[in-house]
């Protein structure tokens, strides 16, 4: 990258209102650090407290669906697995976005593009009684959590959830997944 690739980057960052930006390897230790960074800087600001908890839990359940489920995953020298992954936190107008993106495996694809779009078009009601469904059943095929991550992202926002695949190559693509506090 180059000073002005950075700076041309650097500008996309703060013309966008960005008051958060991450793209590398993840770990439960950056997602506390973090955690506690994003927290006071939503103090300071003065942020609601539901309206902080709310952007705070985003940020853990997307940082937290990149260290599981990312294909991108690394071991350091004390054995914590890492997962390569981007995830930013910024405001439009008077709401905050909170954004994930990492590679997918295309096996997967379709499975959580149905997963989401019936989320997506959800109502509150139906979120709510999805959410109780799953707390008292086991979680899905294949996942590292209890199932109900993305029902509790939908419940939380304030607009529907908004997500994409976009083809990288014959073996992955590219997930980003936006919502709105």
């Amino acid at each position: 990258m180059t000073l002005n690739e950075y700076r041309e980057l650097k500008g996309i960052i703060e013309s966008n209102d960005v008051i958060f930006c991450y793209n590398g390897y993840l770990s439960q230790d950056i997602i506390v650090a973090v955690g506690s960074m994003i927290r006071g800087k939503l103090s300071a600001d003065e942020t609601k407290m539901g309206v902080s908890q709310k952007v705070l839990y985003m940020f853990v359940e997307q940082a937290q669906n990149i260290t599981r489920y990312s294909p991108d995953q690394i071991t350091n020298d004390e054995s914590e697995r890492m997962s390569y992954g981007s995830i930013a936190i910024g405001t439009e107008g008077d709401k905050f976005y909170i954004m994930c993106s990492n590679r997918i495996e295309k096996d997967k694809v379709e499975t959580l593009r149905n997963k989401l779009e019936t989320i997506a078009n959800m109502s509150p009601e139906e979120l709510k009684s999805l959410y109780k469904e799953k707390i008292n059943t086991e979680p899905d095929e294949g996942s590292k959590g209890a199932s109900i991550g993305f029902i509790e992202m939908a419940r939380k926002s304030t607009e529907p959830i908004q997500f994409d695949f976009i083809e990288l190559d014959h073996e992955y693509d590219c997930f980003t997944l936006k919502v709105m506090i």
